[in-house]
């Protein structure tokens, strides 16, 4: 094991700030899996999940068989900016950008200096793709600090085999998002987290930390045909709410990531998968509900309900006005996440279910 410290520069004269990778096995062994919580720097099951997994990874010496790369805590920025006594995390204060949103177009970036060098070989392709990645990253102008932050930790994952981003929502039941890249380790990881939805999207828009890493693959795919494989998986967990933080369930989610990196080869033996399969539903099929007024929101369901559209779900309450909307079920399915505030304002998400029908397009993902 070895730890690799990253400087940052700050954003003012004085002031640095530095981002901690954590390694076990070797550079150039595989399969790589890198693993990082606390992107939205206010959820926190993720960073303690990882921080009793690095326990059981330094007591798995021997058995370490991949390269695996984890990054508890991989925002310093979000962590540092409070606002009146509460945590922001999810977006930095200086210009507002969503910290899992916006991240290099590898294959934009790459593309081009590709031609004529694949050829018949898909590893050789492999090895040759993730090399042009790494030299389009570091020829990255750098302007804000959060841009340097992306860059930084794509620098560590562009070559990486698996990757997980550790997240959590407001009030929730475990579920992830992934592409339908690499099928057999979506339902691997199902089987490992206890995950009970998969929502399955290639292109959700954003271009979040977790699509950052298979879009390019796929879209060489359609530049370059069958020469360019699919060799990376990855993924946004979410580890529930954000008020389940407790070693007791950090403990059980370390021992499910001990299992998914023995199945995909990470490690030579460890604790057999726990679960059954995620239900997987397509991202466009979930559907958000909006608050039509602003109020006291009030649920008479939770998270892991499943309901039909149209079903009551809760109530926003306007007491001074003495009037009482209800929250119907936007479709059928599994009410998978509520908001977490029991206030409102008028146009606010307050849950979403997730339903095979499909029923959006374009940019799935909420700010």
């Amino acid at each position: 094991m070895r730890t690799e410290t990253v400087p940052l520069s700050g954003p003012s004269p004085g002031t640095t700030r530095t981002l901690t990778r954590h390694h076990w096995g070797q550079d150039g062994d595989r399969p790589k899996v890198y693993l990082q919580g606390g992107l939205h720097a206010d959820e926190m099951p993720g960073p303690l999940a990882l921080y009793h997994l690095m326990q059981l990874l330094d007591e798995a010496e021997g058995r370490i068989a991949g390269h695996v790369v984890v990054v508890p805590l991989a925002n310093p920025i979000g962590l540092s900016e409070w606002l009146l006594h509460k945590p922001v995390g999810r977006r930095d204060l200086e210009g507002a950008h969503n910290f899992n949103r916006g991240y290099p177009d590898l294959a934009a970036l790459a593309g081009d200096g590709l031609e004529g060098q694949l050829g018949p070989d898909p590893a050789a392709n492999v090895a040759t793709i993730r090399a042009a990645f790494g030299k389009a990253l570091a020829g990255m102008k750098i302007e804000t600090e959060v841009d340097e932050l992306r860059i930084r930790l794509m620098e560590a994952t562009h070559d990486a085999d698996i990757v997980l981003d550790l997240h959590c929502d407001h009030r929730a039941v475990m579920h992830f998002y992934a592409s339908t890249a690499r099928p057999e380790i979506t339902d691997l990881l199902g089987r490992c987290t206890g995950s009970v939805l998969a929502l399955i999207e290639d292109n959700s828009g954003g271009n979040a930390f977790d699509e950052a890493h298979t879009a390019p693959w796929r879209a060489l795919q359609a530049r370059f045909g069958d020469r360019v494989p699919s060799p990376c998986f990855s993924t946004t967990l979410e580890y529930r709410g954000q008020n389940d933080v407790s070693d007791t369930t950090a403990s059980g989610d370390a021992e499910g990531l001990m299992a998914f990196l023995a199945g995909v080869g990470a490690l030579t033996h460890g604790p057999a998968p726990g679960y059954g399969p995620a239900e997987e539903m397509p991202l466009a099929g979930a559907v958000e509900f909006m608050a039509p007024m602003g109020g006291i929101v009030s649920w008479v369901t939770q998270p892991g309900d499943r309901v039909i559209e149209g079903q009551v779900l809760g109530h926003v309450t306007d007491a001074t006005a003495r009037r009482r909307v209800d929250i119907p079920a936007p479709t059928t399915g599994l009410l998978f996440r509520q908001e977490l505030w029991t206030s409102c304002l008028k146009g606010q998400g307050l849950c979403h279910v997730a339903g095979l029908e499909i029923r959006r397009q374009g940019d799935l993902l909420s700010n």
